[in-house]
């Protein structure tokens, strides 16, 4: 029982963090991820951290392992979006 709520924890963060991928500030859950970011810029890597964490302590096998993946590929696309936004956008 306590593996499918650390897998469900895991797939609801996920759920965030994909959606705080894609923000768009006009739709109806725009306050709750302009509130996310302005927590702090580093809160998609959280989020993936206790994803990876939670996925590791969840179901084993498949799902762990898509999970895991899922999470770490998402942590790379902010992580890519994050170093273009530092040092792609300085001023020459």
């Amino acid at each position: 029982m306590r593996r499918n709520i650390f897998s469900a924890i895991s797939i609801f963060l996920l759920m965030i963090a994909f959606s705080m991928f894609g923000y768009d500030s006009s739709k109806w859950y725009g306050s709750f991820l302009k509130f996310l970011y302005d927590l702090s810029i580093f809160t998609p890597f959280i989020l993936g951290g206790l994803g990876i964490i939670s996925a590791i302590l969840g179901i084993k096998g498949d799902i762990r392992m898509i999970l895991i993946v899922l999470n770490a590929f998402l942590m790379f696309l902010f992580l890519g979006a994050y170093l273009i936004g530092v040092y792609g956008f300085q001023n020459p």
